[in-house]
């Protein structure tokens, strides 16, 4: 999920907080106590800093992980509640108890998307996913500044908290029950194909677009090397749209082992999909992750250029990461395109990677 939209919820907490229980005091201490619940929405992406300063590759292999893991939710919340109470004193747990909550916030926004978070850890090393909110939801921003306009133009504060509060209760519920409804109608339809041989059960996923309606929905089935992707139509039919098979052989066996952004994306990505070309001297090959598509574009994606060594044996010569689950230029066409079209996929370079130096 994107800052904004956490800073916003990390805010709610605290006009949750004071509608249930009252302002602290008024001035610095309620102050202070905002502050910490939205710091406390706020800080576990400091894993944002390892792109910064360490490139994109580690920025993969850490993101959503130790900084959403348990440990963190109560040693952070209690580090932020230090600091702000260093400079308001004497309401430490009132700080620790908003910047945890604020904290939940975020965690639990996270998990409800298609990349997830290892929120679990160490009790569980798995990433969870709940392929249920886009990375970016217009609709609780838009019920942030709603609420605060109200509250600036006069009306009850404690009855408009709850209003707000619950309408992104029910926006989120709608989410949870549309895609369990498309969930229940692609796997009917799953079943009934044909070209799904038994020796491998296929793994599918249904994905949520930036508008929450049956028309904003995907899907991708991968049995093997073979990939499926479609999407719903206004009533929630299901619309097949591409079939590709992803690529394999020594070159991309090379690229998994040896380059580092192909490690990377072998980790990060749950569905891989491949493309190799040659061009020229080099043999190129593009990796992306299958579940991330805006019409026919798949953005979260790799590319790595191979050369022939005189021995015969592959050479990484340049390669670069692309990590990129918002693709704005294509994201309004993305839900109201043309249902079912037959599309060609194509992954996209990382932007200047041949004149960079190798991450």
């Amino acid at each position: 999920m994107d800052n904004i939209t956490h800073a916003a919820f990390g805010v709610g907490v605290f006009a949750t907080y004071t509608a249930i229980a009252g302002a602290p005091e008024p001035g610095a201490v309620a102050t202070a106590a905002c502050v910490a619940a939205v710091v406390g929405a706020e800080w576990p992406d400091f894993d944002l800093l390892f792109q910064i300063f360490s490139g994109p590759v580690r920025y993969l292999y850490q993101h959503r992980q130790i900084s959403h893991s348990i440990p963190l939710w109560f040693a952070c919340s209690l580090i932020v509640a230090a600091i702000i109470n260093f400079v308001v004193p004497v309401h430490f747990w009132l700080y620790a108890w908003l910047s945890f909550l604020g904290t939940l916030t975020h965690v639990g926004l996270d998990l409800l998307t298609a990349y997830g978070t290892k929120a679990l850890w160490p009790i569980s090393k798995r990433r969870f996913r709940g392929d249920i909110l886009f990375v970016v939801e217009p609709v609780y921003l838009l019920l942030f500044i709603v609420g605060c306009v109200l509250i600036q133009l006069g009306t009850p504060y404690d009855a408009t908290v709850y209003a707000i509060d619950g309408f992104a209760l029910l926006f989120t519920l709608r989410r949870v029950g549309l895609r369990a409804w498309l969930t229940r109608r692609f796997t009917r339809w799953l079943s009934q194909q044909a070209c799904f041989d038994g020796t491998t059960p296929p793994v599918w996923r249904v994905l949520p677009t930036i508008f929450a309606l049956p028309h904003g929905y995907k899907y991708v089935v991968q049995q093997g090397q073979r990939f499926w992707f479609g999407s719903f139509s206004w009533k929630g039919d299901i619309l097949p749209e591409a079939h590709a098979e992803s690529a394999n052989g020594n070159a991309v066996q090379h690229v998994l082992q040896y380059s580092r952004v192909g490690r990377a994306m072998s980790w990060f990505a749950p569905m891989l999909f491949v493309q190799v070309e040659d061009e020229g001297q080099w043999t190129v090959v593009h990796l992306s992750d299958a579940s991330v598509r805006y019409v026919d574009t798949l953005p979260f994606s790799a590319t790595v250029d191979l050369a022939r060594t005189a021995e015969g044996n592959y050479v990484v010569v340049h390669e670069g990461i692309r990590a990129q689950p918002i693709y704005f230029t294509k994201l309004w066409q993305d839900t109201f395109r043309a249902l079912g079209k037959r599309r060609s996929l194509h992954i996209p370079n990382p932007r200047g990677y041949r004149s960079k130096p190798r991450v």
